[in-house]
């Protein structure tokens, strides 16, 4: 077995015990160079849920920094119960040569961005969703509404609990997410996981302004689960499930800046039920 280096996780509850999953696990189809870590038991009665903001985005896009303070806002009055990520795609997002005064050469578009973005049929920007969710039949809007969206939204105990290990091994990282549901779900569900980078300092137009030095955070860089998300086989309660990833990180990339989001979904609506956040390193 591989040296591991360090091991970082969320821990959504308290710790009572742990349990320790032995290979064979269920994993996705990657192949996983680490062994299965011991999760920390879940104490259900202090999970909470979480909610994912979607931003797209584009560094052309010139009212895309009002967009990002607006979800900056949200999050401080949320706390840890909103998720925010920052998908660049569209035209609004495509690199230029120096235009004169600064290079918007970077291109942040991703093939799992563009997924979405053809899925979730967005055209305009800035568009947003909130954990994918419907509000008067609609699953995109505008930065105008996202506040009054969420907070519409009525506070219901969740339905899942999510839990996430990273392990540095060599010159890859393993990713282990564990689903525990603290309800029956009948709908088939799928697993997202997500890695997003902070602190990207690379040119924005904000309004007629060419910022050179912006700080874009939150910009999604990768699908480490497969790109439309992987079935997940619970249902019913306490029903838990692991899967494991291994990837390589881009050396563009600074690992002390990526965070991994990992989500379940509605295989039908799409709608994020649970999902949860961990820094990549410590």
């Amino acid at each position: 077995m591989k040296k591991i280096l360090f091991l970082s996780i969320v821990i959504i509850a308290g710790i009572a015990s742990c349990d320790k999953i032995n290979k064979p696990y269920q994993v996705s189809e990657n192949i996983v160079s680490c062994d299965t870590p011991a999760f920390p038991a879940l104490n259900s009665s202090a999970v909470i849920q979480k909610y994912l903001l979607e931003d797209y985005t584009g560094h052309q896009c010139q009212n895309c920094p009002r967009a990002q303070r607006i979800a900056v806002q949200m999050k401080t009055q949320m706390g840890d119960t909103l998720l925010l990520m920052a998908v660049h795609s569209g035209t609004q997002a495509k690199p230029e040569a120096n235009n004169g005064y600064c290079s918007y050469s970077n291109d942040f578009r991703t093939d799992i961005g563009n997924r979405y973005t053809e899925k979730f049929n967005i055209s305009s920007y800035p568009t947003g969703m909130i954990s994918r969710m419907s509000f008067n039949n609609k699953q995109t809007f505008g930065d105008g509404e996202w506040a009054s969206n969420l907070n519409s939204i009525p506070r219901t105990a969740p339905n899942a609990g999510i839990q996430i290990i990273s392990i540095e091994n060599s010159e890859e990282f393993c990713i282990f997410v564990k689903t525990t549901l603290l309800s029956d779900i009948p709908e088939q569900i799928r697993l997202g996981v997500l890695l997003i980078e902070d602190n990207i300092v690379s040119p924005q137009k904000d309004k007629t302004v060419d910022s050179c030095e912006y700080v874009h955070n939150h910009v999604l860089r990768t699908s480490i689960a497969s790109i439309d998300g992987d079935n997940l086989t619970v249902s019913k309660r306490d029903d838990s499930q692991i899967k494991g990833y291994s990837f390589p990180l881009n050396q563009a990339w600074k690992k002390e800046n990526c965070h991994i989001i990992a989500f379940i979904f509605d295989s039908n609506t799409d709608e994020i039920l649970q999902v949860e956040e961990l820094k990549l390193t410590k």
